[in-house]
C-alpha cells in the first residue's frame, strides 16, 4: 500500500491536473438537496455527493494550515474506473484499468490511496471486486485469470486461480452466509461457484436466450435470501437464482424506455431487496422490486467535464455500483471520472432521519 505522494508509476497526472482544472469544487450548494422522486413525494433515493480526487475531502484546523503555507500535493484523478465495492467501516474501493490499481478512498480518514500497483500482488487489469464477511478483499485480475484475496489493510493473502474453470472473470460476488464466491463467465457464459478458498463447487448456465442461459454475464450479485442476481448483459434482462442455481425469475426488456435495457454494467440490491442497476448505454441507474417490478429510474446523459458543472445524479457510462449495510449506494460514473454516493431511503431510515414535511406512507 502507497500514499498519494509515492505514486511514481502514475506520471499522467500532470496532463490530467491540467484537463480537470476547474471540475471539482462546490458547485453544488451545501444546503440543497435532491430527491428521486422529488418532494412533496415521499423520496426514496437522496444524492450524498460525488469524488473525484483528494480535493473532494475539504481540509480543516491544522491540515488547513499545513496545506496553505507547504502547498497541496497533486491530486489523483481517475483514468477509467469501473468496479466500487464499500465495506461499510468508511472505506471505498475502485477499480481503475487505466491505473491497473484499486484505489481506496477513506472517508473517515480524508485520503485517497491505492494498492496493487508493484510486488508480488502488482496488478495488470484489475476489474471486479467483493468484500467477504471477514472484510477480505477480492479482486479479479482479468488477463491472467486469477482472483487475488487481501485483508483489510489492503496487504496480499493470497491468489486463486480460477482459468482451469472460468474462460474470462466477469463479477465477483459473496454469498456471506455460505462463505461462497460466485464468478460470471462472460466468455464461457455461464456462472460459477466456489469456496472462498477457491475450490469449484458447481457452474450453471450456457450460451442462449433461453431460461437460465446467458449471453455475456458480468455483473452478479446476491440478496439477503441468498438468491444470485446475474445481469444477463447481452440478452438485456436480469436472472434470478437461487443459491444452486436453479432459475427462480427473469425480467428486463430490450429498449431506451426509462425501466429498458441496453448494455447492463452493474446490479446491487438494498436491504429491502430492491434491486439496482446501471445501464452504460442508458447513463442512468434502473431500481425494480425484488420481483422485478419498476420503481424508479435515476440519472441521463451528462458530462460534468464538458460543463464544468456538478449534475448529481448526471452519468456517462454508470459501471459499477454496490450498497453497504446502512443502505448508502456506491456507483462509478466512468466517463465523468467519478463515483456518486446516493442514499437508500426506507421506512427506517426516514424515521431515524426525518425529513421536512415528508411522513411514512
Amino acid at each position: 500500500m502507497k500514499t498519494i505522494s509515492m505514486i511514481s508509476r502514475f506520471i499522467v497526472l500532470a496532463a490530467m491536473v491540467a484537463l480537470f482544472a476547474g471540475c471539482t469544487g462546490p458547485q453544488v450548494k451545501s444546503s440543497q438537496r435532491f430527491f428521486w422522486p422529488p418532494l412533496p413525494e415521499r423520496p426514496r433515493i437522496e444524492w450524498i455527493k460525488s469524488y473525484s480526487s483528494q480535493l473532494d475531502f475539504p481540509k480543516e484546523g491544522v491540515s488547513a494550515i499545513i496545506s496553505a503555507i507547504a502547498g497541496d500535493e497533486e491530486p489523483l484523478y481517475f483514468s477509467k474506473p469501473l468496479d466500487i465495492r464499500s465495506n461499510g467501516k468508511g472505506q471505498v474501493y475502485i477499480t481503475d484499468v487505466g491505473y491497473g490499481t484499486v484505489l481506496v478512498y477513506d472517508l473517515l480518514n480524508k485520503q485517497v490511496r491505492f494498492f496493487g500497483a508493484e510486488g508480488a500482488a502488482q496488478f495488470n487489469k484489475p476489474v471486479s471486486l467483493a468484500i467477504d464477511g471477514e472484510g477480505l478483499i477480492y479482486v479479479s485480475e482479468v488477463d491472467k485469470g486469477m482472483v487475488l484475496v487481501f485483508d483489510g489493510n489492503e496487504k496480499p493473502l493470497r491468489a486463486m486461480k480460477l482459468n482451469d474453470v472460468v474462460q474470462k472473470i466477469g463479477g465477483l460476488a459473496i454469498d456471506r452466509e455460505k462463505k461462497r464466491l460466485i464468478v460470471t463467465d462472460s466468455r464461457g457464459h455461464k456462472v460459477s461457484v466456489f469456496t472462498l478458498d477457491g475450490k469449484h463447487l458447481f457452474s450453471f448456465g450456457k450460451r442462449g436466450e433461453g431460461e437460465g442461459e446467458f449471453n455475456f454475464p458480468i455483473p452478479v450479485t446476491v440478496n439477503h435470501k441468498g438468491e444470485i442476481i446475474v445481469g444477463d448483459t447481452m440478452n438485456a434482462r436480469i436472472q434470478i437464482f437461487d443459491g444452486e442455481g436453479k432459475l427462480l425469475r427473469a425480467f428486463g426488456t430490450r429498449g431506451d424506455g426509462p425501466a429498458d435495457f441496453q448494455l447492463i454494467k452493474g446490479v446491487a440490491v438494498d436491504s429491502d431487496d430492491n434491486i439496482y442497476v446501471t445501464e452504460g448505454k442508458g447513463h442512468k441507474l434502473v431500481v425494480f422490486s425484488s420481483q422485478g417490478d419498476y420503481l424508479i429510474t435515476i440519472g441521463g446523459l451528462y458530462s460534468i467535464l464538458q460543463t464544468r458543472k456538478e449534475a448529481p445524479g448526471g452519468f456517462v457510462i454508470p459501471q459499477g455500483i454496490d450498497i453497504d449495510a446502512t443502505d448508502r449506494i456506491y456507483v462509478v460514473d466512468q466517463l465523468n471520472r467519478r463515483f456518486q454516493v446516493f442514499q437508500y431511503i426506507s421506512d427506517r431510515f426516514l424515521k431515524e432521519n426525518p425529513i421536512p414535511g415528508v411522513s411514512l406512507q
